[in-house]
């Protein structure tokens, strides 16, 4: 079947809604999405399903196919075809073929591209894609005719061909836009442009960004003098095996430490040794008789006669640096005769002009996420002028099962060059993406594509098949098909008794487990999760308390002389065991086809137990030869881990095969402890020590030869002999040869000996260690060198890792200042400097003075603590007020009229005062001018004043805790609708020098579905004002809102006599007796008991908790 149509028949807006249709409507198997092209105009697919196959079988296994299933290439041998003859070309014209592919195996499955009886591709390759379910596209360009062209996929690799899904052919010139980064051209700005205020002065604390030049006179520490030597020297640590190293530090220092890359290279190269202790002390001021030291085992200067004695070679190190001019005698060479960076300067200065630097060159040494979108990346050299678009910022998109990282350029937008620490060259680039922990988490979005009502049936047919014990079965494809019939047998493999057996060798049982998993994703049918479950529980049974899982379950063969009980040892032949532990992976993280409701909190348990377990089980079982850690064999003894035969001709071995998805494993684990990377760093050595370079495995090749020269092939055999390393050969007689040639042509045309098992994983264990999700910085072609001529290196990877935690360790204060004694001169600069949807505590010191600004608090800058010197002499002020004409145009209003506006939440202010200076005198009939507005959730205030007259403090929203403050105004100067606590504070009316209305305290708009507003406790209410002129409060409903019902409440609190003696009144036609105000036990002249009064049951309810919606701000 082809799907598509000839775009010229469609306008843009037509294939739009197509797109949009097919996607949605993704269970209409054949339907499919349209790619867009400008003028070519010819997109069409055509099913694999649909082609004329040889050696092949239509199959549906493996969901996620599109049409009505794949074409698996079988047998599991070279020589399948998939033939397409495609009538509908329209006009002749060079296209490009898509093959839509699964390859679950761990090395390449390639075929032979032939059209129209020419070969395009000799091998296009199909690399792994991890598991059978992931498919991807491989893809090559021809030459087509107008009219009828006939394509063929010969399958050509040891195991036949990749699972083929569909062939797309068209001729469009630009595949869609995707959804990541947009390709810019990095602009180089400076590091206080880039980087916020915040994060850059914790980069400047932490040393990876140099606050300034040193001292000269100031003493050098060691690992600063290492980071000089590396940079005069062109040391850089190199690691053949990309972040598999088992070390966890370098001499006492964590590995973690972004300054680690400077040990590393120092301890690599040689020219300092740890103490007795095994310690270097990096942070401790070196002598001037270290320095002698490192210089001759630098330059090799011979230091007189070498001697057993410490103090002895100390000495005529000593001389040799002073009578080679490289430094002077004095001040001296004793213990505390410190280096400092002027000398050593100068020093080095010496040893650059001795040293060869044509061969010296720059890498990158370290890469490190300092936030979501920041990536730093250190050289070991010091540029003068650097170019930014020398460095490459590229995220792993691909899957590790595939072993294709598939790299693609994150286009950093903005970059900034300047040095750390040590005087080594940082760039710090600006990324598109976000970054979690230095990664970019690539969300896999698996929609399910088939035919439902068929899957169905299938996981019914699956289920009936089902055997007691949880298990299934291999080779009963055409029986699956079907249901069971309730008689016949269920498996093809018996045990001593008869009993019928499970499997997981090919896959089975956990093929079944994920397909019933994906049909009960869409149907959420209990009965096929019950199936599922029991799969898994089969599964938990099967594993041995040693932790290996053997091929079939229960026991087959009664002894270990039977010809089949081999199947009872621990099987890692067609990773057998490693397909188990990868679906336990995939139940415990989610991953598609499972989620949270497929496993209980006790599967989860126990899943995580047996993974423990399997992964002890392969630890404990790799071959060690001399003491020295090899790879596995394909079968291992449940008990003593040894390793085991199987068939005849599978004898006790290394496997060059098996032992590929074994490390593969090992490297995607998460908890990479020191054992494992002793495996796997054991594993890759000895791959890289047996393997076949420039040799080729030709499976039944008509020659005879099998292993055949070719320059670019790398191979390994099958089976190595244990301790030699010697090719192990045979035949049904079961006697070993190491020449292939020795043993029957059956068996040499009838077994797969060899194949290139372990090179993508080397390449990729040399190139980038475990990708999945990580981001890597790459050098590209460039003509830069540093101050010392070193050229930087194109090519080459660096992984970067995650400075965020040591970062956010590091606790800032910014502080400003009237003088230049602060980091701004302003507060609001300050607040600029805090990044956007800050999630660290960030303190702004603000020194005694008067800054007159209007300061903002945005709502995405949580966490702020505001802290002034004093509250009397650190002065927030603005005169801004309602009245006031904006320059844009209107006026400001009372909410656009305030001095200080705190939208965040989780903010808090100290000794500071915040007002507003309008003189209301001024502006006839007076005008609103307030001084603070907020609204934020959890905002405390503590020894703040708040000054103004009419609206000072407008609480908006939220909620807010003022303890100790002074709150000073004369009308419904503490108003709005938030929940607030004022907690043995000043509430100061001033006197409007009126003899009956001196103003109203408060106006709150509180809503009625909350059940506190204000609360008043402890606090004293003062005034000048003539007694009984000033009320409590009256209730402000904005803009007539009905649901505003007033609460506040006064709590054991101080009245002056200024305090009217109703206490409340009206506002605006709404009466104070509709409002919910209320007093308790308060005391002084202007307490009234007459007044509306809480209950003592009723005060109980009044605490700081409640009002606060379960804050304690005192905890």
């Amino acid at each position: 079947m082809k799907t598509g149509i000839s775009l010229k028949k469609w306008n843009l807006f037509k294939i739009s809604v197509l797109l949009v249709l097919t996607i949605t409507f993704s269970l209409f198997q054949n339907e499919r999405a349209f790619f867009v092209g400008a003028e070519e105009g010819f997109d069409l697919i055509y099913e694999a399903e649909d082609a004329v196959i040889v050696d092949a079988i239509i199959d549906s296994q493996h969901l996620g196919y599109t049409g009505t299933g794949f074409v698996d290439y079988k047998p599991n041998a070279p020589g399948g075809t998939i033939t397409w003859t495609i009538s509908d070309v329209p006009a002749d014209g060079e296209y490009t073929l898509v093959f839509r592919y699964a390859n679950g195996a761990t090395d390449n499955r390639p075929a032979e591209i032939k059209v129209n009886n020419t070969v395009v591709e000799v091998e296009l390759a199909f690399p792994s894609t991890g598991e059978w379910m992931s498919w991807k596209t491989a893809s090559t360009k021809t030459t087509l005719k107008a009219g009828e062209n006939v394509i063929i996929a010969t399958g050509k690799g040891l195991s036949g061909g990749a699972n083929i899904d569909h062939l797309r052919i068209h001729n469009l010139k630009t595949e869609p836009e995707d959804n990541g980064p947009k390709p810019v051209d990095v602009k180089q700005v400076s590091m206080e442009e880039l980087v916020n205020g915040v994060t850059l002065k914790k980069l400047k604390e932490a040393g990876i960004v140099s606050v300034a030049e040193p001292i000269k006179d100031a003493e050098m520490t060691k690992v600063e003098l290492f980071a000089l030597i590396n940079r005069v020297m062109g040391f850089s640590h190199q690691e053949i095996y990309k972040n598999i190293s088992p070390e966890t530090n370098v001499w006492e220092v964590p590995k973690d430490n972004w300054w680690s890359y400077v040990l590393q290279a120092a301890k690599q190269e040689g020219y300092v040794s740890a103490d007795n202790d095994g310690q270097i002390h990096p942070n401790d001021q070196v002598t001037r008789r270290e320095a002698a030291e490192m210089i001759v085992a630098l330059l090799d200067l011979k230091p007189g006669k070498a001697k057993n004695n410490e103090k002895v070679n100390s000495e005529a190190a000593v001389g040799a640096v002073v009578s080679n001019g490289y430094m002077s005698a004095k001040p001296g060479f004793g213990d505390h005769n410190r280096l400092t960076f002027g000398e050593a300067e100068a020093i080095f200065a010496k040893v650059a002009d001795k040293v060869d630097h044509s061969e010296k060159q720059v890498h990158v040494v370290n890469a490190q996420a300092v936030s979501s979108k920041l990536v730093a990346v250190m050289l070991n050299g010091k540029f003068d002028d650097f170019d930014v678009q020398a460095l490459a910022i590229k995220a792993a998109s691909g899957s590790f099962k595939s072993l294709n990282p598939s790299l693609s350029n994150m286009y950093p937008t903005r970059a900034a060059v300047g040095e750390n620490k040590f005087g080594d060259t940082v760039i710090i680039y600006e990324v598109q993406n976000t970054l979690e922990k230095g990664k970019v988490v690539n969300n896999v979005e698996n929609e399910f594509s088939g035919n439902l009502d068929e899957l169905k049936k299938q996981a019914e047919n699956l289920i009936s098949w089902q055997m007691d014990h949880g298990g299934w079965t291999k080779s009963m494809e055409n029986e699956y098909s079907r249901p069971w019939d309730g008689q016949e047998k269920r498996s093809k493999q018996f045990g001593p008794n008869g009993e019928e057996l499970g499997t997981i060798d090919n896959n089975a049982t956990i093929n079944q487990i994920r397909l019933i998993s994906q049909v009960y994703q869409e149907t959420k049918d209990e009965k096929l999760k019950v199936s599922v479950l029991k799969g898994i529980d089969f599964l938990l049974n099967m594993q041995y308390d040693t932790g290996g899982w053997p091929q079939v379950y229960p026991q087959r063969g009664k002894s270990p002389q039977d010809s089949v009980y081999y199947s009872n040892y621990v099987t890692f032949n067609d990773n057998a065991m490693i397909n188990v532990l990868e679906l336990f992976d995939d139940l415990l993280t989610e991953s598609y086809p499972f989620d949270e409701s497929m496993i209980s909190d006790q599967y989860r348990e126990k899943l995580t137990e047996s993974m423990e377990k399997g992964i002890g089980y392969i630890l404990k079982s790799q071959i060690k030869v001399d003491g020295k850690l090899t790879a596995w064999c394909a079968q291992h003894d449940p008990v003593t881990y040894e390793p085991q035969h199987a068939r005849a001709y599978e004898h006790p071995s290394i496997s060059g095969s098996e032992s590929v998805g074994i490390v593969k494993f090992l490297m995607s684990r998460p908890n990479q402890t020191p054992e494992i990377q002793v495996a796997i760093e054991g594993a890759l050595k000895w791959f890289d020590e047996v393997k076949l370079e420039g040799i080729r495995y030709v499976s039944r090749d008509p020659n005879g030869v099998y292993f055949v020269e070719d320059e670019k092939a790398v191979t390994w055999y099958r089976f190595y002999e244990i301790g030699t390393n010697k090719p192990i050969f045979s035949g049904r007689d079961g006697v070993i040869k190491h020449s292939i040639q020795e043993i029957e042509e059956e068996r040499r045309n009838g077994y797969s000996w060899g194949g290139s098992y372990a090179k993508q994983l080397l390449e990729i264990a040399k190139t980038t260690g475990y990708f999945q999700d990580h981001v890597f910085v790459e050098v590209l072609e460039n003509q830069l060198v540093d101050s010392y001529g070193h050229k930087l290196v194109e090519g080459g990877l660096k992984r970067v890792g995650d400075a965020t935690e040591e970062l956010k360790a590091i606790t800032v204060k910014l502080v400003v200042s009237k003088d230049a004694s602060g980091d701004y001169h302003t507060v609001q600069e300050a607040i600029n400097a805090v990044p956007a949807n800050n999630t660290e505590p960030v303190e702004i010191f603000i020194k005694n003075g008067i800054y007159k600004e209007v300061v903002k608090v945005p709502a995405d800058k949580r966490f702020i603590t505001m802290v002034g010197e004093s509250a009397e002499k650190t002065i927030l002020t603005y005169d801004n007020y309602a009245k006031k004409e904006k320059p844009e145009g209107g006026t400001y209003g009372t909410s656009g009229s305030a001095s200080v506006y705190l939208y965040a939440s989780d903010f808090t202010a100290k000794n500071v005062t915040m007002e507003n200076t309008f003189d209301e005198s001024l502006v006839e009939g007076g005008s609103q001018a307030v001084a603070v507005y907020t609204r934020g959730e959890r905002m405390a205030f503590d020894n703040v004043r708040f000054i103004g007259n009419q609206d000072t403090l407008y609480a908006n929203a939220g909620s807010q805790y003022f303890s100790n403050c002074y709150i000073e105004g004369d009308v419904d100067f503490i108003f709005g609708g938030a929940r607030a606590v004022f907690d043995n504070c000043d509430i100061v009316s001033v006197d409007r020098g009126s003899s009956t209305n001196n103003g109203y305290i408060t106006a709150a708009s509180t809503n009625i579905s909350e059940p506190y507003g204000f609360l008043f406790l402890n606090s004293r209410l003062k005034s000048e004002a003539a007694d009984g002129t000033v009320y409590l409060g009256r209730p402000w409903h904005p803009g007539g809102d009905p649901n505003a019902i007033a609460s506040v409440v006064f709590k054991n609190c101080e009245l002056g006599s200024h305090i009217h003696q109703e206490g409340w009144t009206d506002m605006s036609g709404f009466s104070a007796k509709d409002a919910r105000f209320f007093e308790y036990q308060n005391t002084g002249p202007g307490a009234d008991l007459t007044r509306p009064q809480l209950t003592d049951e009723e005060a109980k309810l009044y605490t700081i908790e409640n009002v606060l919606k379960g804050w304690n701000p005192k905890q």
